[in-house]
């Protein structure tokens, strides 16, 4: 019962609560004319006066009008309006130019005593004067401190 409540939407929740309501009051309209009594209306049958002296209580022989009433129910169904809607923007970034570094001078290390007598052991891959001659063990970093046996 839940899910065909759900797929109705806010308008169709609101038009079957109107619905029930509106019947619900001609029930119990109808309920309520069957049960009171007329008093006061044109037309409905009095128990307090007596028949006149001399009135006949036969039918009438032409045609008698019978006032009627219509009721008429309206239901007014208002709806919220919906919020307009959102709007996303999205601003496209541009990448940052590339940086441009200074060539590396050419550098280049005989060996490794070269390379700390410069200052610039130990030396890592990507590094200016790096050499694969200079690293021994292969791990990217060129001419270690010795750490003895």
């Amino acid at each position: 019962m839940r899910r065909k409540w759900a797929s109705l939407g806010l308008l169709g929740r609101i038009l079957v609560v109107a619905l029930g309501l509106f019947a619900a009051f001609v029930l119990l309209g109808s309920v309520l004319s069957a049960i009171a009594p007329h008093d006061g209306e044109p037309g409905s049958p009095t128990t307090s006066d007596p028949p006149a002296a001399g009135a006949s209580t036969a039918p009438p022989t032409h045609p008698v009008e019978i006032p009627t009433t219509t009721a008429t129910a309206t239901a007014t169904v208002t709806v919220a309006p919906s919020p307009p809607p959102t709007r996303t923007v999205t601003k496209t970034a541009e990448a940052p130019e590339p940086r441009t570094t200074a060539p590396a001078p050419d550098v280049y290390y005989e060996n490794c005593d070269e390379a700390r007598a410069a200052g610039a052991a130990p030396l890592y891959r990507g590094d200016p004067g790096y050499g694969p001659h200079l690293d021994r063990d292969g791990d990217g970093v060129a001419c270690e401190p010795y750490a003895g046996p």
